[in-house]
């Protein structure tokens, strides 16, 4: 279903898009989150488009910063998978630490299998934002200490002193939010 052509002519078929995100059952009964919403917004945008703007972000074009606070707010999976592509195919050594900075603030729980090797990338650009972004999922709560336990061990034994920066601040601010609360 390409909803983003329907919008381009006016009409948004929101039963159609509640349906298939599951926010509208046979029964007609309806629910929503926040999430669905953001999903909603994805699919009428299009994976197309939110393709186009991680490549748009990469290249560093102008209005890669609205790109990216946008792509940040919507975490949309396809653009997880984009910045994911990027870094393992992309031969150009900025673009690959550029996707990875943007990966930083897209992520969310399903990019967390690949943080492991992203610490482990030689280059020190890599493993810097891949400690970014197991800072980012801990601090915006969309991931829990304990899913990220292995990751955070790997950080406090990492060569690279900027991933061991990031490991104590990170520790810091687990350990202060777990006593105010």
């Amino acid at each position: 279903m390409a909803l983003s052509d329907e919008m381009n002519q006016g009409e948004i078929d929101w039963t159609a898009i509640a349906r298939t995100l599951g926010a509208l059952d046979d029964d007609g009964r309806e629910w929503g989150s926040s999430t669905t919403a953001r999903e909603a917004i994805c699919m009428i945008i299009g994976t197309k488009h939110l393709r186009a703007a991680v490549d748009h972000y990469v290249s560093q074009q102008k209005g890669s910063e609205l790109v990216r606070n946008v792509l940040w707010l919507l975490h949309p999976w396809c653009a997880m998978e984009r910045c994911y592509e990027i870094y393992q195919n992309e031969k150009d050594h900025d673009a690959r630490v550029e996707a990875i900075e943007l990966l930083r603030v897209v992520a969310d729980r399903r990019a967390l299998p690949w943080v492991k090797g992203l610490l482990e990338d030689p280059d020190e650009g890599v493993q810097c934002w891949s400690a970014g972004i197991v800072d980012q999922l801990l601090w915006s709560h969309l991931v829990d200490p304990e899913e990220c336990e292995e990751l955070l061990q790997i950080m406090k034994n990492h060569p690279n002193k900027e991933v061991l920066e990031r490991y104590s601040f990170i520790m810091e601010f687990l350990n202060e939010r777990e006593n105010d609360s």
